[in-house]
């Protein structure tokens, strides 16, 4: 991802953030012949040991991506809340852009044990049912049926090596114009436009 140094996010607590509250990614990797191959998946920010962080994710074992995993790199992508900018928001300038939150990881990927794949779906479950009114826990699920389901899919861990965080919002412009973006956006209502404008409603303000 081409990432210009004005809207380049390098810190890191902001990024695993922004993993953490966007975890259903992308993750892509290549072929034998060089074809790459997505899957939609939900993947988990570990911190394996201090300063050491990890993805974790499982795709379905009859999906063939996973058989290419040792091939090389792996990439993993996150996007967050984006927003159309109309250029009539501006004072003078009459071309239209489009703001947004995405990071990329890359690394190598392994694959997990058994033990491993149980235990990361298990914290996966935890984290998504937090907010159900009856949460349900893996230790909820029969052995015959968690077994069976395990078989059915390859766990994975991803090293987090390689960042690249793109947090494009209106950088470039002078406040009349940025403000005015923000305005806009809230007005709009919807949720894309207020987290964008949110961000970068805060963003503006840590500057002064």
């Amino acid at each position: 991802m081409y990432t210009p140094k004005l809207t380049r996010e390098t810190n890191w607590d902001t990024i695993a953030a922004f993993i953490k509250e966007n975890g259903f990614g992308l993750l892509i990797n290549v072929d034998d012949a060089g074809v790459p191959h997505a899957t939609h998946i939900p993947m988990t920010l570990v911190e394996k040991t201090p300063g050491n962080f990890v993805l974790h994710g499982h795709i379905a074992r009859i999906n063939p991506q996973w058989e290419y995993f040792s091939k090389g790199d792996t990439l993993a992508v996150f996007s967050g809340h984006h927003a159309y900018i109309s250029s009539s928001w501006y004072e003078k300038e009459k071309i239209p852009t489009w703001n947004y939150m995405a990071v990329h990881i890359h690394g190598q990927i392994r694959i997990q044990d058994e033990a491993e794949v149980i235990a990361a779906l298990g914290s996966l479950m935890d984290h998504y049912e937090a907010a159900s009114a009856c949460p349900v826990h893996i230790t909820d699920i029969d052995d015959k049926t968690l077994g069976n389901n395990v078989k059915a899919i390859v766990g994975f861990e991803l090293t987090v090596r390689d960042v690249n965080a793109n947090y494009k919002l209106s950088q470039n412009k002078k406040d009349t114009d940025y403000f005015s973006v923000i305005a806009h956006l809230r007005a709009l209502g919807d949720e894309n436009s207020l987290r964008v404008a949110a961000e970068m409603e805060a963003r503006r303000a840590a500057e002064k």
